[in-house]
């Protein structure tokens, strides 16, 4: 049996890393997706270069070479290696380089007005990836993060191939509680609507897509009474409206540990 632990490679998207693991098995190598929803506190939306592709050890070699090849068809302005991955989809061209490499660009240009494509990696007939399509053009991405046969996960994209949103649907009851913003590649705001009225629970604010505050409501939508302050995805301090007033008048600082000080 495969022990898929080996990193080979890893970026900030989640839909660039699942590109990755098609491009691998169409060359035959098992591969998954790591830390795809690490950040709970970010809506979801992987941050940093914290998403991974993996494989078995036994294979990474192979993979890395996959990867190499791959990268080296990509624009030129695409900064080179996995440490620094670009943080968007720079051009439409970079699509069908991927389309291409997973075996899609033939379907892409015989296709009807809509249609989907997607990737079947466990063999069961369902589609764990789903692309869909208006002509040739990309519109939105899915995944069934649980396989149970229903998308739980969405990005959606503009007519030139940048991501514009992101919605996830995390505890699987067929509802996206989570709309995620994204501008240049990159997440500005991500909201929790858990009960389904339209208001928020929560916003996550970032900036250079990496968290720097969460809005916690009163109720559903309410005024905010909790504000709760990020560096490098750890809570550095808190501030409070306790009296429903506007005014955070209270103050609550954290330890390394998310711990607050006493």
């Amino acid at each position: 049996m495969e022990q898929l632990t080996e990193k080979v490679y890893e970026c900030n998207l989640a839909v660039e890393a699942h590109m990755v693991c098609d491009l691998l098995s169409q060359a035959g190598i098992s591969a998954r997706v790591d830390g795809e929803f690490l950040q709970s506190a970010a809506g979801e939306i992987p941050l940093g270069n914290i998403v991974k592709v993996r494989v078995d050890p036994s294979r990474a070699a192979e993979a890395r070479e996959v990867i190499a090849d791959w990268e080296k068809l990509q624009s030129p302005e695409s900064p080179s290696g996995s440490a620094a991955r670009p943080a968007r989809f720079r051009s439409p061209l970079w699509f069908f380089i991927g389309a291409l490499l997973g075996g899609t660009l033939v379907g892409v240009l015989l296709r009807s007005p809509s249609s989907v494509d997607g990737v079947d990696y466990d063999g069961d007939g369902r589609y764990e990836i789903t692309y869909h399509y208006a002509g040739s053009t990309l519109t939105d991405t899915t995944y069934d993060r649980n396989h149970d046969g229903k998308p739980d996960s969405r990005w959606s994209f503009n007519v030139r191939g940048y991501e514009v949103r992101y919605e996830s649907d995390d505890d699987f009851d067929g509802r996206f509680e989570w709309h995620g913003e994204i501008q240049d590649g990159q997440p500005i705001r991500s909201l929790l609507d858990a009960d389904g009225d339209e208001r928020p629970e929560q916003a996550v604010h970032f900036v250079d897509g990496i968290p720097s505050s969460t809005d916690y409501y009163f109720g559903s939508g309410g005024r905010i009474v909790k504000r709760l302050f990020f560096r490098a995805g750890l809570p550095v301090y808190a501030e409070f409206d306790d009296d429903g007033d506007g005014r955070f008048e209270r103050r609550v600082d954290y330890d390394a540990h998310a711990e607050p000080k006493l």
